[in-house]
């Protein structure tokens, strides 16, 4: 109802021709009308549904208060009459008070206040929630990190403009998607994964408990591998975490300069966590041969550098007492090269002071020695070998015997040899 209305109002209810019990039945069903729908409240990326039916109408001392103080007596029906807008009494709700005490980065009382007399006026839009001086949080910081942001992340200003400033609840679940929301959606994988990574880390060194976390699965360009993390939407990938302590902790993201700096704070330190890194094992790429006659005779190209794969276990120390967090492999990136596959040209026909033929000379121009006997007749070839994991004649030598190949080298079914 509009404040500037000429008739009198009680919680959003015109009352002018209404008295006695009909005044209360009408006040009755606007209470009942209004219980059907809970109360939003919103503030500092936060929100919570208070359900309506916890609030509770004094609509007896409503009315007395509007007939003894507000209608007009029956003797003054030449005065003008004066509009009033009067809310409803209502009694004060503890489960309500409580509710938004829960949220750490409000203004309790204040809070309480407003949502009181948004029900008193049987209002039903969202109320703002007074947000505290978010300085009171920052009292402690607990972690930082400092990384450098990786080539081809794109959305990164979105991502912490959404993420900046969150206030992780003690016991309460963090959700880097629900956080993120449809904003996950400016930005590419690349953005996704490290800011995740970097949120990540922050979670295990303030001792949160880990409820869902995923591996990228290859060794990172930032962090130590097995602090990374990987968040998809459409797979329903997600990060999850809980804060352990007992006081609200606050995340803050700055770019400054190409990096991105990661802070946890909260108003009192209450242990020390420290994280390592094991590596369990290194593995060893492989070399993998490739041959392309688009090479000149004798070039070798390398198209992907091979790097170690890892085994690694993640250990979390609090209080003294080690425990394991995760173990995590990322296999090896094998190293590829690329060898031409066309063989010298031998020009003209060697012969020997005897005036022989030489026994390395290639009569077939094939670009190997042949061998020469029975009358100078070239003997008869074997058939090519077809099967893929033998060597093949390329591979071997005049009297027909395999070279010799580094040892555990092999061909694959490409012709690919593989050298570990």
């Amino acid at each position: 109802m509009d404040s500037n209305s000429q008739r009198s109002t009680i919680g959003g209810v015109e009352v002018d021709e209404l008295k006695g019990e009909d005044l209360k039945k009408a006040l009755t069903n606007a209470v009942n009308e209004w219980y059907s729908n809970n109360l939003k409240i919103t503030g500092e990326g936060i929100s919570i549904e208070v359900s309506s039916s916890t609030f509770q109408f004094d609509i007896e001392s409503t009315v007395k208060s509007y007939e003894d103080n507000y209608r007009k007596p029956w003797y003054a029906f030449w005065a003008d009459e004066t509009a009033v807008h009067l809310p409803l009494n209502i009694l004060p709700s503890e489960i309500v008070k409580n509710e938004i005490s829960n949220i750490s980065a409000w203004d309790t009382e204040l809070t309480y206040e407003k949502v009181q007399l948004n029900a008193s006026y049987l209002k039903t839009n969202e109320v703002e929630a007074v947000v505290n001086d978010m300085s009171i949080l920052e009292i402690d910081r607990i972690s930082l990190s400092v990384e450098t942001m990786p080539q081809g992340a794109m959305g990164m200003d979105e991502l912490v403009l959404a993420l900046q400033d969150t206030v992780i609840e003690p016991q309460a679940p963090f959700s880097m998607l629900e956080n993120l929301g449809e904003t996950i959606n400016l930005a590419n994988r690349d953005a996704i994964n490290f800011v995740a990574s970097n949120i990540y880390n922050a979670a295990l060194n303030i001792n949160s408990e880990i409820l869902e976390r995923h591996s990228q699965n290859e060794r990172p360009s930032y962090l130590k591998a097995g602090l990374e993390a990987k968040v998809d939407a459409l797979a329903n990938e997600d990060l999850r975490f809980i804060n352990t302590f007992t006081k609200p902790a606050v995340l803050k993201l700055l770019i400054d300069d190409g990096k991105l700096q990661t802070e946890v704070y909260t108003p009192a330190k209450e242990t020390e966590v420290s994280v390592t890194v094991s590596n369990d094992e290194e593995i060893q790429p492989r070399t993998i041969t490739r041959y392309s006659s688009e090479l000149a005779v004798g070039q070798t190209e390398q198209i992907q550098e091979g790097r170690e794969g890892l085994r690694v276990s993640v250990y979390r120390t609090v209080f003294g007492e080690q425990q394991l967090v995760s173990r995590d492999y990322y296999p090896p990136v094998n190293r590829v090269i690329v060898k031409s596959s066309q063989q010298p040209e031998i020009q003209g026909s060697a012969v020997d002071v005897n005036n022989r033929p030489n026994d390395s000379i290639d009569l077939d121009g094939d670009g190997f020695p042949d061998e020469v006997g029975n009358g100078g007749n070239p003997p008869i070839s074997n058939p090519q070998n077809t099967n893929s994991n033998e060597p093949s004649s390329e591979s071997q030598n005049q009297d027909g015997s395999e070279d010799n190949l580094p040892p555990g080298s092999y061909y694959d079914k490409g012709g690919n040899l593989i050298t570990p």
